[in-house]
């Protein structure tokens, strides 16, 4: 036994090498379609693809594809954009490599990465995007098979908030100063929570406004908005007596959770209150 130390010596440096990532494998596809290889039956029309990626029988199948191609999101926002998105079009090159896509062993869905598309004619397929928490993604398709995959697009989605508000330019002292304000989502994501705020201006002081607004600040009007989802707009406003003649500056502004804080603006020009009278 005289060499054992020596063995056990030479296994521990073995195994205490760090490991090192294989490189991903790559793949060479020259024709598809394939009934033993295919995802499912081939596609004739975007109803095809929302059948097939809507299909119960295939909800396990799509999920592991979407998971295995890299999809990290919602399935709920894939499976509403299979059914609501618009499907477009798509020619792949050949000589084209594809990040993944789906292909089935023995019945069974798998997904191969780093596919080299080496076939004679582009690939004739479907795409359509959508956004799944912070990220957008495109599914692609293949028509000839439906073996589709999940990728995710860049740049990354972004949210962005405007806001615009606006006065009367002339007003008289004895009529009411109507100040709104409107709070859009121009962004691609929804907004959690949005805060608007409407300082009181000098030389006014509030009359009333519109509903939902918190009043407990002496100093300031704020909204408060949740779930802003994406082009969705809301519209405040606020009525605010002239104490006397002069200009009157509205200056509000909206933060929120995911995006910038914006701000917007307005200007009224108070003049002096009109007396009645006759010669």
């Amino acid at each position: 036994m005289p060499r054992l130390p020596t063995v056990l010596m030479a296994l521990s440096l073995t195994l205490s090498l760090p490991a090192v990532a294989a490189p991903a494998e790559s793949h060479r596809a020259t024709r598809l379609g394939s009934p033993s290889t295919r995802f499912a039956p081939p596609l004739k029309t975007p109803e095809d693809l929302r059948r097939t990626l809507l299909s119960e029988t295939l909800r396990d199948d799509v999920e592991q594809v979407a998971r295995k191609s890299g999809f990290s999101g919602d399935m709920a926002d894939l499976l509403h954009a299979a059914e609501t998105a618009p499907i477009k079009e798509l020619g792949i090159p050949p000589k084209t490599r594809l990040p993944a896509m789906s292909t089935r062993k023995k019945g069974k869905a798998e997904v191969l990465h780093n596919v080299l598309w080496a076939g004679k004619k582009p690939i004739d397929a479907y795409e359509f995007s959508f956004i799944s928490g912070e990220r957008r993604y495109r599914v692609v398709t293949p028509k000839a098979c439906s073996n589709f995959w999940v990728e995710e697009q860049l740049p990354p989605s972004r949210p962005e908030l405007a806001l615009n508000c606006s006065s009367p330019a002339v007003s008289t002292g004895d009529s009411l100063v109507e100040v709104c304000c409107t709070l859009a989502n121009i962004g691609e994501l929804a907004e959690p929570r949005a805060v608007l705020a409407l300082p009181y201006p000098a030389g006014a002081k509030v009359r009333c406004v519109s509903g939902g607004a918190d009043v407990s600040d002496a100093t300031r009007l704020t909204w408060k908005f949740d779930n802003l989802a994406s082009g969705e707009v809301r519209t405040v406003c606020a009525n605010f007596t002239p104490l006397q003649p002069g200009t009157i500056a509205f200056a509000a502004s909206a933060t929120a959770q995911r995006s910038a804080t914006v701000s917007g603006a307005g200007v009224t020009e108070v003049q002096a209150a009109k007396t009645g009278g006759s010669n």
